[in-house]
């Protein structure tokens, strides 16, 4: 076994038993690269990725070709989910050189940590139109030994325009005509056939279609309810959820949102359940009711711990890189598993047939609704109730047999701050919408565990050993401030200003505003502090801190959070102006700014005030008659519940 097998990270433990002499990032590793004047091999990845896997099993399990990655380089692994940092400031390099990023991240570094060439993933042998992983080694191995001066003078120069991309200022004004022009550019990119945003891959941006449901909210534009229902319906049914059990998977391969990458990642699934949340309060279907609970399910089963947190992901694999293996199935074991009527039901539902979806399989089938029941029973000439009855029981039956017959893909147990505040922030929300006990309880158990493990009264941890970047302080802050607002424990409330005050104090830039994403400076591009904006597409801490910052800013009558939060809107302002669809995370901050926090304070009307659906509301339980509502400085006090919420 090599130097991994005692790594936090489960992604790293993965690459214990090969043959390659991976080091972590760390000073050691560029230590015996400069002693012994190696390139570096930088392979950036994650547990729950497929394409990481199948590079793993191709090419550092080959003995040959870590033979020649041992006499050559210095190679270091690297968990994206543990290194964002690291992983970012990578991807930009390798994007900006080929034109796309992705995992596995595969770049090559001076001694230094300078990156002169990269790519994603690599087959050991030409193919694809790709060069092979071995020869790309061999000439690269090649080069450093004869052109070393072009590869050290590409790194620096790869290095300096990345300098100088960081200390960019983008200050501008903001207001209505910014916001106008993001939420047009959006419309102009979805795909009004099928749903989503654009063409395959789609993933499944959540705040884009949360801020269109706040844009229809203030304008009642009904064409923009009917945009969202189209993408929403088209997520909730296609493959790119788990019909069985819940929640989704991390993106659709195609244009239908039939196949999926089988990964389910914490992230995807906070912002999704925050989503169907809203989405049922304002267009309350079945359909967003059952999406909403099957992923609090989901997490319910398989993705929480005992004591509190939320898991980091899910693999996409079983067995030998077969990726969706455990979640499809062919029309021979549906036979062998369901009675003849359920059969009948479930094959139209998810159209199963002899030939499935499933690239490297073909007999096996994506579970995605294909018919609705109604249809169904008339088609079968069946009572609409027995139709769903039957539908029911073969969805168990399903689920009981993929349990109990199938290896289970592994399952991150790693607790992140940053996607743990998500979720919290989302946990809280389902709660308001649906009221279920457990979602409020096993939130209050998350953030007390995590506070008690990763944060020490001045510094937060993204996870146990790892230093805690902008998002976890940002993210985590979102979800305390959501819990003291079902909750009313001023407590959290209190911790949640705390950690934006440390935000604050370790992240923000004097100079040009807004939040490093890390506080540290360190080897290669870690020398950079680098600031995020883009949606990827999960918030950004830049397009997410500012309406916390209004909403603290709010409840606390601290005028000078407003003002920051003012400030990390303008410091982003002539980016989102060049690039509109950037940030949706971002827009919706900006709203919030436009038209203010609504906060409500109540003791006679709390309970129905907090479940009422209205954008950038906060709910404050207080000992007076009635209902005060105020929107920024404005105060009206109603004998009841307002007009508005009646």
């Amino acid at each position: 076994m090599n130097r991994l097998k005692n790594a936090r990270s489960p992604y790293l433990r993965k690459s214990a038993n090969q043959p390659v002499d991976w080091y972590e990032w760390s000073e050691e590793a560029f230590k015996r690269a400069k002693e012994e004047d190696k390139p570096i091999l930088l392979s950036i990845g994650g547990v729950w990725c497929h394409w990481c896997h199948v590079m793993a099993h191709e090419c550092f399990e080959n003995e040959e070709i870590a033979r020649i990655i041992n006499e050559n380089f210095i190679a270091i692994k690297v968990d994206r989910d543990e290194r964002p940092d690291l992983d970012r400031r990578y991807q930009e390099v390798v994007f900006a050189l080929t034109g796309s990023g992705g995992w596995p991240l595969t770049v090559f570094l001076t001694p230094d940590g300078e990156p002169f060439f990269g790519g994603t993933y690599f087959p050991p042998e030409d193919r694809w139109g790709r060069p092979g992983f071995k020869s790309l080694l061999l000439r690269i191995a090649q080069l450093w030994k004869e052109e070393r001066e072009r590869l050290i003078n590409s790194g620096k120069h790869i290095y300096q325009i990345m300098a100088m991309q960081s200390q960019k200022s983008y200050k501008g004004m903001v207001g209505e005509e910014l916001l106008e022009k993001g939420i047009s550019s959006i419309l102009l990119s979805i795909d009004y056939q099928y749903g989503g945003l654009g063409d395959a891959p789609k993933f499944h941006h959540a705040k884009v279609w949360e801020l269109l449901l706040y844009r229809y909210f203030f304008t009642k534009n009904v064409q923009l309810l009917k945009i969202v229902e189209l993408s929403l319906d088209a997520m909730a049914k296609g493959g790119v959820y788990d019909h069985l059990l819940g929640g989704f998977f991390r993106y659709s391969t195609d244009q239908k949102w039939i196949v999926p990458h089988f990964e389910k990642m914490l992230c995807d699934n906070a912002e999704l359940l925050h989503l169907y949340s809203i989405a049922y309060q304002i267009l309350p279907k079945d359909l967003y009711k059952r999406i909403a609970k099957g992923i609090v399910e989901y997490y319910k089963r398989e993705g929480t711990d005992p004591d509190g947190g939320f898991y980091a992901s899910q693999d996409a694999d079983i067995g030998l890189l077969d990726e969706g293996g455990y979640y499809t199935f062919s029309l021979k074991e549906l036979e062998s598993i369901l009675s003849e009527d359920e059969l009948k039901v479930a094959r139209l539902y998810f159209d199963v047939g002899e030939r499935g979806e499933l690239h490297h399989d073909p007999s096996k089938n994506v579970l995605f609704v294909a018919m609705e029941e109604e249809e169904i029973a008339k088609i079968l000439s069946m009572p609409l109730e027995r139709t769903i009855s039957l539908l029911e029981s073969a969805k168990l039956k399903l689920l009981k047999y993929r349990e109990e017959n199938r290896e289970k893909p592994f399952v991150d147990k790693t607790i992140y701050a940053n996607w743990n505040g998500l979720m919290l922030e989302a946990m809280t929300y389902y709660y308001k919408v649906f009221e279920d006990v457990w979602s409020k309880d096993f939130s209050v158990k998350t953030a007390q565990r995590i506070l008690k493990e990763l944060y020490d009264g001045k510094d937060l941890q993204h996870t146990n050993g790892v230093k805690g970047f902008s998002e976890d302080y940002i993210f985590l802050a979102r979800g305390l401030l959501a819990l003291f607002e079902i909750t009313q424990e001023r407590m959290w409330l209190e911790i949640a200003l705390e950690l934006t005050l440390r935000a604050i104090d370790k992240f923000w830039d004097k100079q040009n505003w807004g939040f490093f994403d890390s506080q540290e400076q360190g080897k290669g591009l870690l020398s950079l502090r680098l600031k995020n904006i883009s949606d990827t597409p999960v918030q950004s801490v830049n397009g997410s801190a500012p309406y916390l910052l209004l909403a603290l800013g709010s409840l606390t009558d601290r005028t000078d959070l407003i003002d920051l939060a003012e400030q990390n809107l303008q410091a982003f302002s002539r980016q989102i102006e060049e690039i509109p669809t950037l940030s949706a995370s971002y827009l919706i901050s900006l709203y919030a700014y436009i038209k203010g926090i609504y906060k409500i304070e109540t003791e006679e009307f709390f309970e129905p005030m907090l479940k009422a659906f209205r954008p950038f509301k906060i709910v404050v339980k207080k000992p007076i008659r009635g209902v005060v509502v105020c929107e920024g400085s404005t105060c009206k006090i109603y004998e009841g519940m307002p007009d508005s919420f009646s």
